[in-house]
């Protein structure tokens, strides 16, 4: 098989195995769904300044990718499916793959939660291209740091701790800009001005694939 058989091989397998179970998709959705009910109903229509409503969005995606995302090597450590992988693809397939995966996920997680939380805040986003732009730039980012997070925490006996306690310094720079875009996008005002902000994301999520694919080849093989 070629590397990019490989490739689509980890992801297939990936994708039946979250087919029969959802475990992962569904638990993101149930907190983010619960989260932003709760969150509307206390909260009502007395959260007007954009800067908020963004920062409320991007802490329920953050925390739902803490939920979901470090499944992308825990479960091949459970299920016992480690040393398969480690026989069959190179490492760099393994992260593409796995990545991907994560992606997709926190894609759905995006397009259905961002839609809702719009709806239950009563927000009409002016900018809906810049905003789109600014989510897909942190998703791609999000997935590749936390692929390779999660691969560093499979073999852990803590988890569920380590995770969010390594996950989260390395991930705020892309979690502060990506609210700070998001903002721009609320405002009536032009947001493109502001493009060094997407640029950022941009750099963030080459610098996660390119980095955590040549750093997991040392954790993968561990």
């Amino acid at each position: 098989m070629n590397y990019v058989s490989k490739v689509l091989a980890v992801i297939d397998k990936d994708v039946r195995s979250e087919y029969r179970s959802k475990y992962a998709l569904n638990s993101a959705l149930l907190f983010c769904v619960t989260s932003l009910v709760v969150v509307s109903f206390s909260l009502g229509g007395s959260v007007t300044d954009p800067r908020l409503q963004a920062a409320l969005l991007w802490i329920i995606l953050f925390f739902s990718s803490m939920m979901s995302l470090p499944r992308a090597f825990v479960k091949e450590q459970d299920c016992g499916t480690m040393n398969t992988l480690r026989l069959t693809c190179e490492p760099s397939q393994v992260f593409i793959g796995k990545m991907i995966i994560n992606l997709l996920l926190l894609s759905v997680v995006t397009a259905i939660v961002s839609p809702l939380f719009f709806i239950l805040f009563n927000i009409s986003p002016p900018h809906p291209g810049f905003f789109i732009i600014t989510a897909a730039s942190a998703a791609v980012g999000l997935s590749a740091v936390c692929t390779l997070l999660s691969a560093i925490v499979a073999q852990a006996r803590a988890r569920g701790t380590l995770f969010p306690v390594l996950a989260f310094p390395v991930l705020m720079p892309v979690f502060m800009v990506a609210v700070e875009a998001t903002g721009k996008s609320l405002l009536p005002q032009s947001p493109w001005a502001n493009s060094q902000l997407l640029v950022f994301l941009a750099c963030y999520a080459v610098v996660g694939i390119v980095g955590g694919s040549l750093l997991f080849e040392f954790v993968f093989n561990e």
